[in-house]
């Protein structure tokens, strides 16, 4: 299969316009057309519907684009090393992290260590945790920032745990309360994390031992996402240290929730692919910062 088709149904989809595709991979509209024609017939699936004058893309071509995210980025971060060799530059850091700490925290720091060391370049993104472990296994980036369990065997990480607390909407009479738990929250509203996340499970857990009902309102996979409906006014949920400690703080109390609940993540490297002096730096230096927040420095 040809990469450049790929890399046309990458970028009509994450520009959402032909002409937009067509300006940033420097080729006109109508090689878009005919790139998108050939992977159509190639792959005989309908990736696209045409709706008001544009390109809509079918569940099929988001299935496809899903699957060669990484490729086309991989490929992306060469042509980025190779221009940055040809400006002799220092050096691009590649980093990527889960959402929990994307917002604010990781922000603040790419941006300090930018500051310390001006002349290089970081490619900072964000990425489930499956797929950060994919990037650090295969030399896509230097270092993760990835929740627990890790999966791969070719990876060095380095566990911290991070206590969550709940946060409740501001005009709750449970917001009297200097600390709640599963008994407080019998029936009440709740939103929570996606099914499959440990938050969720450990959150099941305790109101199951403590023969409580979770009345689960609303499901989302981003601790931002769970403290805005809170806001709303919607239910409790249990957030993330990060995430509190970057937000405006309006419209909602925090309070302890027992027993505790913990978020837990890993700083990862590759075990065996050499890491750069610019990478070592940066992992002691996010290393340090996230220690001094976890609750086992």
């Amino acid at each position: 299969m040809r990469y450049r088709p790929l890399q046309a149904l990458h970028s009509v989809i994450e520009t959402g316009t032909v002409t937009a595709a067509a300006q940033s991979l420097g080729i006109s509209q109508p090689a878009i057309s005919n790139l998108l024609a050939q992977l159509q017939d190639q792959t005989k699936l309908k990736l696209f519907e045409r709706e008001r004058g544009r390109l809509v893309p079918t569940p099929e071509a988001k299935i496809l684009y899903r699957e060669i995210d990484t490729v086309v980025r991989g490929l992306s971060q060469v042509e980025l090393a190779i221009a940055n060799l040809q400006n002799q530059r220092i050096g691009t850091l590649q980093v990527v992290c889960t959402h929990a700490v994307s917002f604010g925290f990781m922000t603040g720091v790419v941006s300090d260590f930018i500051n310390e060391h001006p002349n290089v370049d970081v490619s900072f993104q964000t990425r489930y945790s499956k797929n950060i472990q994919q990037w650090v296994a295969s030399g896509l980036a230097e270092i993760g920032i990835s929740e627990l369990p890790i999966l791969d065997d070719s990876l060095d990480w380095k566990q911290m745990r991070f206590l969550c607390q709940l946060a409740i909407p501001e005009n709750s009479p449970l917001a009297d309360l200097d600390e709640l738990g599963p008994e407080d929250l019998d029936n009440v509203p709740f939103i929570a994390m996606g099914e499959d996340h440990m938050i969720n499970s450990r959150t099941k857990e305790l109101f199951l031992k403590s023969n409580s009902r979770l009345r689960v309102k609303c499901q989302s996979h981003l601790f931002r996402s769970l403290l805005e409906f809170v806001k709303s006014g919607m239910g409790v949920s249990l957030i993330d240290p990060f995430t509190l400690a970057h937000d405006d703080g309006v419209g909602y109390v925090v309070r302890p929730f027992r027993p505790n609940v913990y978020l837990d993540l890993a700083l990862i490297k590759h075990k065996t692919h050499a890491i750069s002096v610019l990478g070592d730096n940066f992992y002691n230096s996010v290393s340090e910062k996230m220690t001094a927040i976890s609750v086992n420095h």
